[in-house]
């Protein structure tokens, strides 16, 4: 009897054993889950090489960006209609003050018409605070082809919430504590109207900008997280792309204005200082963003779970027996 009741609370520990840590790993899963911003995050490269912004992507200075290749599914505006899809590749990079980018996009056609607005555009949009709120302010870098257009030549970009993204000259009231103190190039490698070829745009953009947190970027500190979004709109064909893209969002141009539809760009932090004497001097790295952490969570709970199945069939198994 003494030992059928030392299996039986031995069998019913295991279990409360095992319930705690399915409990402890769904805790995880469910409190602490992957971010929910659109696509897989973009990890921005520490550099000590600043590019030229020329509008060229030249050899040896964006070989140590983060790159990601992407597709730009051209959709009809008001229409649940791809047109086309457009393959792109972006390079993105920091250090203690600017943010570089740039974006290619292959085989598009250039166009730079006015007449029936037959131009067109790019942007590079940035939701500042990682809070999936766009609120006035909040900026990015762009142009429109066409040359009478205020964003052809004023780059920096404004949210405004009653009249969406607008330049420096277009956003009321007009040249107002705001400074176009980015940087920003472009080129086409065939610039005949209707010829294809490829648009490579080029741009920098600082961490801390000269209008404050009103017009600007105002980061700090290292790692932390902007909501981003690329828009490419083609106003000849009627059409827009953006990455990352909202499948279940067929009017593109909307995820320009949707916080919640914005992907993770996550700038990088220096490397740690040379050793001293054997022994590295400390680096501190503020983290303001609890979905770096998901990684780790997610790595954690792979490895728990398994581990939680074999326990309980080999306490199962031991109990048929």
């Amino acid at each position: 009897m003494l030992k059928k009741r030392g299996i039986v609370l031995g069998v019913m520990r295991s279990k409360r054993k095992i319930s705690v840590l399915i409990f402890l790993t769904l805790f995880l899963m469910v409190v602490l889950p992957a971010s929910a911003d659109l696509g897989t995050p973009v990890y921005s490269s520490w550099t000590t090489n600043p590019p030229t912004i020329d509008g060229v992507i030249s050899g040896g200075e964006w070989t140590d960006a983060t790159t990601r290749d992407f597709t730009l599914d051209m959709r009809l505006r008001g229409y649940d209609l791809s047109i086309k899809n457009l393959s792109a590749r972006l390079y993105v990079k920091n250090d203690g003050t600017d943010i570089y980018a740039a974006v290619q996009i292959f085989d598009e056609d250039y166009n730079s018409l006015d007449i029936g607005d037959y131009y067109d555009g790019f942007a590079l949009l940035f939701e500042d605070n990682h809070d999936h709120i766009l609120a006035d302010g909040d900026n990015g870098e762009g142009i429109r082809i066409w040359g009478g257009s205020p964003f052809h030549h004023n780059n920096d970009l404004y949210y405004n919430s009653s009249s969406s993204w607008l330049a420096d000259a277009a956003l009321p009231p007009a040249g107002a504590n705001k400074t176009n103190d980015g940087a920003f190039a472009w080129n086409h490698t065939n610039p005949i109207e209707t010829y294809n070829g490829t648009y490579t745009f080029e741009m920098r953009i600082p961490l801390v900008g000269s209008d404050g947190d009103a017009y600007d970027l105002a980061i700090t500190s290292c790692a932390t997280t902007l909501g981003f979004k690329i828009w490419f709109f083609d106003l000849n064909a009627v059409t827009d792309g953006v990455y990352p893209d909202d499948t279940g969002e067929w009017h593109n141009r909307l995820e320009t204005e949707d916080g919640y539809k914005f992907g993770n760009l996550v700038l990088a932090c220096p490397p740690p200082p040379p050793t001293v004497g054997g022994t590295a001097a400390p680096i501190i790295i503020p983290i303001n963003e609890i979905s770096l952490l998901n990684p780790l969570i997610w790595l954690a709970s792979a490895i728990m779970l398994p581990l939680v199945a074999t326990v309980l069939f080999v306490k199962l198994k031991k109990k048929k027996l």
